[in-house]
């Protein structure tokens, strides 16, 4: 496969200290990834399934960007607590965790693309998106799906939708990092 996505995961508690580190490999592309890439390579509009359900078809010539400010997550990365395998249909997380500081809700930091990188020599190159999640709630909150929204022509798009193998309790106080790394190889 010529495009993989990874999904890195770290967990630094109040005291600065990493309690948890991962990488997995992302396996859940959904359709509108297909839809949104088709529409900004033909200059033709196909059929997205916005984050609320409504249908909608882009105008050619916009930009799709997943770089947002911290908090407010209704694009870039989000998290949510949701069990349900995802399907190529989906359109939003299962059970999304919202922003703020409230039981059961995380403070959303701002969203972070890195340039790509390339490398001619083994012909590769990367993208890394990145956003930290603060948990200020008074208790512990478990993650258990990640997803990757687009705003694209005035719309928030799901792209990426991965169940992690094993949820991750963040503790109060600590602070949970995510990063997608999307890659090429001819």
């Amino acid at each position: 496969m010529n495009v993989k996505a990874y999904l890195k995961i770290k967990v630094i508690n109040e005291k600065g200290k990493c309690i948890y580190y991962r990488r997995y490999r992302s396996r859940s592309f959904v359709a509108n990834f297909i839809n949104a890439l088709y529409t900004l390579l033909s200059n033709q509009g196909a059929t997205l399934v916005n984050t609320g359900g409504g249908t909608y078809t882009p105008k050619s010539g916009f930009a799709m960007q997943v770089a947002d400010s911290s908090n407010d997550g209704s694009y870039g990365i989000q998290i949510g607590s949701g069990t349900t395998a995802p399907a190529i249909t989906d359109y939003r997380l299962t059970q999304l965790i919202p922003n703020g500081t409230s039981a059961g809700q995380m403070q959303y930091g701002a969203v972070t693309v890195m340039s790509p990188v390339i490398n001619t020599t083994n012909n590769t190159g990367y993208i890394t998106v990145t956003r930290a999640f603060t948990n200020n709630s008074g208790g512990s909150i478990t993650v258990s799906e990640v997803g990757l929204v687009a705003l694209y022509y005035y719309n928030d798009v799901l792209l990426i939708h991965d169940l992690l193998p094993t949820p991750i309790t963040v503790p109060n106080g600590s602070t949970l990092s995510i990063a997608y790394e999307i890659q090429i190889a001819t």
